[in-house]
């Protein structure tokens, strides 16, 4: 089976998963710090290399998301590339996610939750690293 999954890097992928894990709900499923070879051939320091992310994992809603930490410079944000986390039957669900994000201050609303076309639900938001989540359902009833 072929698999798509979104491959984030931070500055800081571990502070990044606990933001995820607070703010979204997302639960940490894998975390592999670099190895002190590793960060010595990328010339990264070797002395906290427990708060480095070789490879990450965490899941939103069910759906797989990798990370890493940005070993080859600074990420820079990008309006390019969207996550659309779709709820399909599950209104309820995705508006409860929405409305949780809108309240905190790490999120921007940039689409307000509500009708969307096609007899569809959605909202989209900007998160604290600049990725745009777009938070989408079948609209019920």
């Amino acid at each position: 089976m072929t698999a798509i999954y979104p491959y984030l890097t931070f500055e800081n992928a571990k502070e990044a998963m606990a933001y995820y894990e607070k703010d979204f709900g997302a639960q940490i499923t894998y975390h592999e710090a670099l190895t002190k070879e590793q960060a010595e051939s990328l010339g990264l320091p070797v002395d906290q290399l427990d708060q480095t992310t070789m490879r990450g994992e965490f899941m939103i809603a069910g759906q797989k998301i990798i990370c890493a930490d940005a070993t080859m410079g600074n990420p820079q944000t990008s309006t390019l590339i969207s996550i659309l986390l779709d709820f399909e039957e599950e209104e309820d669900k995705a508006r409860d996610l929405f409305n949780r994000l809108a309240k905190s201050d790490n999120q921007r609303v940039t689409v307000p939750f509500g009708d969307w076309v096609l007899n569809n639900v959605m909202g989209q938001i900007v998160d604290k690293y600049g990725i745009t989540w777009l938070i989408r359902a079948n609209k019920q009833g």
